[in-house]
């Protein structure tokens, strides 16, 4: 696997978006916006002194893990949202973890030596 380590800075998602498509055989909208997802969420909430994040493809399938010493936050335990029945209802924020739960293929989380570890896995054409 390949990694990259990152200071947690929105800034970096650019450094991280180009590390993940040189892995990938073409852009994949889904994988981009989990990564920025997932990201952005260490960024702001996590408090984090570095994100190192891993990244393999094979076989059609792309493994991406964030590692993280930030507050331990497990977001497959994160409650899914109730989802606005109309646009007036709808609000700005709070579906990143839904959607990343959505749109990936597996997730995997294990808090191990004070790190948080975020596997997720996403098959592509």
């Amino acid at each position: 696997m390949n990694s990259i380590t990152l200071k947690p800075k929105l800034i970096e998602l650019h450094r991280l978006t180009e590390f993940i498509l040189n892995k990938l055989p073409s852009e994949n909208i889904h994988v981009i916006l989990i990564v920025e997802e997932i990201f952005v969420n260490i960024v702001h909430y996590s408090k984090a002194e570095f994100i190192t994040v891993n990244a393999e493809y094979s076989n059609s399938t792309i493994t991406i893990e964030f590692i993280d010493n930030g507050i331990e936050f497990n977001p497959l335990l994160k409650e899914d949202p109730n989802l606005p029945t109309n646009i007036d209802e709808a609000k700005v924020g709070g579906l990143g973890i839904f959607l990343t739960k959505k749109m990936a293929d597996e997730l995997d989380y294990h808090y191990i030596n004070d790190k948080n570890h975020l596997k997720i896995i996403k098959k592509v054409e």
